[in-house]
């Protein structure tokens, strides 16, 4: 039987990026590609271990989404 693992987490990350004047910095809103990107801390917050067959069943049946919904195993719990 095949499974489909779903991790999620929260990462902390430090985003360094030169640019020509403060107003360029302050209107930029994502990192370009050039951007140095260091992970600082990362968190699982959750996993949930799916049967790939009922998933499919599911999805043919309109359901699939409110299943996901319902969430999964979230650890410290």
């Amino acid at each position: 039987m095949k499974v489909m693992k779903e991790s999620f987490y929260e990462a902390t990350v430090r985003i360094d990026e030169e640019f020509e004047s403060a107003e360029e910095a302050h209107l930029s809103n994502k990192p370009s590609d050039k951007a140095s990107v260091k992970v600082l801390d990362i968190k699982l917050e959750m996993s949930r271990i799916k049967n790939k067959l009922k998933e499919q069943d599911e999805s043919q049946k309109g359901s699939g989404a409110e299943a996901t919904a319902r969430g999964g195993i979230k650890k410290d719990e």
